[in-house]
């Protein structure tokens, strides 16, 4: 029995001493790679639910402002970009495609109708009152809070001429536009 013993001594010995030598001889080597990502600005812009709104006034009434609310949430347009990504918005009336300063003109509804009703769009940038048109320099800028945040930005209108015209709905259709 003693021989077994240390004959299965000899045999772990041997094993083990193999073992050590195997993984003192063994070699590694390193090698890295990199995880990146581009991400580019996005921007929506979001009208919808916005509407200039001067209400019913009587024929001949004097100049009246207005400004872009939803009636529910009482929010203007809305922005939604990048952090950070800076943006400009851009205004151009459907009756002035060739305009570039917020002037428009409300057309009424009925056929026979010729009388025009003239307006202009407005932002209030740090208090004041300016014109809101669709040039680098007359758009409403910002800065993107993140693409999940909406920013609101409230567009004011001002009837510029008479109201004393035909009995009918004017109208006219602004195309918001967003450049990021």
């Amino acid at each position: 029995m003693q021989f077994n013993k240390t004959l299965l001594a000899v045999t772990i010995l041997t094993v083990g001493g193999f073992a050590t030598i195997s993984s003192a001889n063994a070699d590694s080597t390193e090698s890295t790679f990199g995880v990146e990502t581009t991400i580019d600005a996005s921007c929506t812009i979001d009208t919808t639910a916005a509407n200039i709104g001067f209400s019913t006034i009587a024929a001949g009434t004097a100049l009246q402002d207005a400004s872009i609310t939803d009636k529910e949430s009482g929010t203007g347009i809305l922005v939604k970009c990048s952090k950070d990504a800076p943006y400009i918005i851009n205004l151009k009336a459907a009756s002035n495609p060739d305009g570039t300063d917020g002037k428009g003109t409300m057309k009424g509804v009925l056929t026979d109708n010729t009388d025009t009703i003239n307006y202009q769009l407005n932002a209030k940038i740090e208090g004041a009152i300016t014109p809101w048109g669709n040039l680098e320099t007359n758009g409403v800028t910002g800065t993107g809070a993140g693409v999940s945040t909406s920013i609101s930005h409230i567009v004011y209108a001002t009837i510029e001429s008479t109201t004393d015209v035909k009995e009918d709905t004017y109208k006219d259709v602004i195309t918001a536009s967003i450049t990021y």
